[in-house]
């Protein structure tokens, strides 16, 4: 009897201290990563028609210079987190006639990646994300008049690999390669005249088409 009171409290103890050995398991600390890379447009804006051929995304954007902002928490292994980018880019083979043009990406998300080596010199990582974009695009006639659009719609996914090399306790920098796929559901424009008026409106995108964005570059991130 005497072992078994003797030994409540030591049970007790251990039942006390297993929680806190979980927790030391799985750290959270927080995370912010930056990323610039160059970003190539595959598929189509919008599809064929009866009225009109399909668009491609190449066509209105020959390639693009994200810069990625990625704002969370790493739990374990795992980062959790949101995303932002802006990808200021070269105008396609449609604005070839434009005195002045230009061409951006916005997109924004949530993200999940996974690395498999967070406790080694170099951590291969995995994730996957969704998120929402916005395609700007603006030209300038000889007139003096703009011309101006932006095509918006859901990221369905975004997967991606990357490496990290640690350098040091809070900094990792290493490569990735992205791929976005989405879908543009709606546009809106309008033209800019030489006195500053303006005319524009908005719609649907009737003949919807899949594309993506094909990313790769270089990951910095900072731990604390």
């Amino acid at each position: 009897m005497r072992i078994g009171l003797a030994g409540a409290p030591l049970l007790a103890l251990s039942l006390a201290a297993a929680p806190a050995s979980a927790e030391e398991q799985l750290p959270v600390r927080f995370e912010a990563g930056a990323r610039a890379g160059i970003a190539l447009p595959i598929g189509n804006a919008a599809g064929a028609s009866r009225n009109a051929p399909g668009t491609s995304l190449a066509d209105l954007v020959a390639w693009a210079v994200p810069l990625q902002l990625d704002i969370g928490a790493r739990i374990g292994p795992v980062f959790v987190g949101g995303r932002a980018s802006y990808a200021f880019g070269k105008t396609g083979t449609s604005f070839e006639g434009a005195s002045a043009r230009s061409a951006s990406d916005v997109r924004v998300g949530f993200e999940v990646l996974w690395h498999f080596g967070a406790d080694r010199k170099v951590d291969p990582w995995a994730g996957i994300g969704v998120g929402y974009e916005w395609l700007n695009l603006s030209v300038s006639a000889s007139n003096g008049s703009v011309v101006y659009a932006t095509l918006r719609g859901f990221e369905w996914v975004s997967v991606q690999l990357g490496i990290d090399f640690v350098l040091g306790r809070n900094f990792r920098l290493g490569p990735y390669l992205e791929s976005n796929v989405a879908q543009y559901d709606s546009a809106s424009g309008g033209i800019i005249n030489v006195q500053g008026g303006e005319i524009g409106g908005s719609t649907d995108v009737q003949s919807k088409a899949v594309h993506a964005w094909i990313d790769f570059g270089l990951r910095f991130a900072v731990l604390l």
